[in-house]
């Protein structure tokens, strides 16, 4: 697209104070558009707002700081802890998406009559013009892909959204932005959950069990009980259902005189089961909760590719619809430590399909 068919064009652009945030308003800038920076400061403590702020004033553009705690506190927080609570692994980028980034955009852009909203995820937006719908692919960069975090990502959004860095890789965004004088061009991406800086995820649980009194949150996740083997023989006490994950082999707190792994997260009994590594494979999966980006669900069995975790490698399988949006997979080769909670993402080749919530 040309500069001048951008002109006047006003676009809602997140800004989280990083690189490719401060990137994406810059190249859609350059492009001819009018921006607008949306900051959500989403928790307390966030430094969010500064760096965007700082980037807002490098590119002459106004940046409209707004608080989401609330918002966020419920949609990812609370899902979050309640989610460890119940023996699952919960994926809070996956939850965030739809219900709190993008959905601020979009009230953003309705509010301030601007046509288009874009964000800096590393993922490409495209129109099939024979379906007449709008499609989420993978990006270049298969190290940066984030399209496994936006597979709940609806019609209406994908036919406003823009992902200016879908054909970069993270090197050249940085070399680019250094270029154009962007102040966060060398900013350290963050490596953690972005809510819980430091990592320690356990008393961050804690903390928010004695903030809310909630016995969901404070629930089966934080509470001692026993290991036990796949007979339900007790080995052992563990610390509770969050301090550990499918496939954990180190750090258990337990000595058998022989490798063991996390196998299972039994909420109902508050039981973490044991046993061998050849235990943690299975070629079959259930799923629910599953949507299509299409916005329709197969009735049939469907060969996808599949990936079961944001840094894993697509696998084949065959997706077999359930009722109530349910549906097994049927993988060709065994997958190791499937993890209840996380995502299953469904792609045909660099196209994402869909995906659902591993039971």
């Amino acid at each position: 697209m040309e500069k001048n068919e951008n002109k006047m064009k006003k676009v809602i652009v997140a800004l989280s104070g990083g690189v490719d945030s401060a990137y994406t308003a810059y190249t859609l800038q350059q492009q001819g558009y009018e921006v607008r920076g949306l900051c959500l400061e989403l928790f307390a403590g966030s430094t969010a707002a500064a760096d965007a702020l700082l980037v807002g004033k490098k590119l002459g553009i106004q940046v409209d700081v707004v608080k989401s705690h609330e918002l966020f506190q419920q949609q990812v927080v609370d899902y979050f802890c309640s989610t460890y609570g119940k023996g699952q692994t919960p994926n809070p980028c996956v939850a965030c998406n739809p219900g709190v980034k993008f959905a601020a955009l979009m009230k953003a852009a309705a509010e301030l009559g601007a046509e288009r909203v874009a964000t800096g995820h590393y993922a490409r937006c495209l129109y099939d013009e024979t379906a007449a719908q709008y499609q989420l692919w993978r990006a270049k960069d298969p190290k940066k892909d984030q399209s496994y975090f936006l597979y709940r990502l609806s019609q209406d959004i994908l036919s406003k959204v823009i992902f200016p860095l879908g054909g970069y890789t993270k090197d050249e965004v940085r070399a680019l932005a250094a270029q154009a004088g962007i102040p966060v061009a060398q900013k350290r991406d963050s490596q953690e959950i972005c809510f819980i800086p430091d990592g320690d995820y356990q008393s961050f649980l804690r903390r928010q069990a004695a903030a809310t009194g909630s016995q969901e949150i404070a629930g089966p996740g934080l509470i001692a009980g026993d290991f036990v083997d796949r007979q339900g023989k007790i080995l052992g006490r563990h610390q509770g259902l969050a301090c550990y994950t499918i496939g954990q082999r180190k750090n258990l707190g337990i000595a058998l005189g022989k490798p063991v792994f996390v196998l299972e997260l039994d909420a109902a009994k508050n039981q973490v089961i044991l046993g061998s590594e050849e235990d943690l494979y299975t070629k079959e999966v259930f799923t629910a909760d599953n949507i299509f980006i299409s916005g329709v669900v197969p009735a049939e069995p469907l060969e996808v590719k599949v990936k079961l975790r944001s840094g894993a490698l697509p696998a084949a399988a065959v997706y077999y619809p359930a009722a109530d949006g349910g549906a097994r997979l049927a993988f060709s080769e065994e997958q190791r430590a499937v993890t209840p909670g996380q995502s299953a993402v469904y792609y045909a080749g660099d196209q994402v399909l869909g995906g659902g919530i591993i039971l």
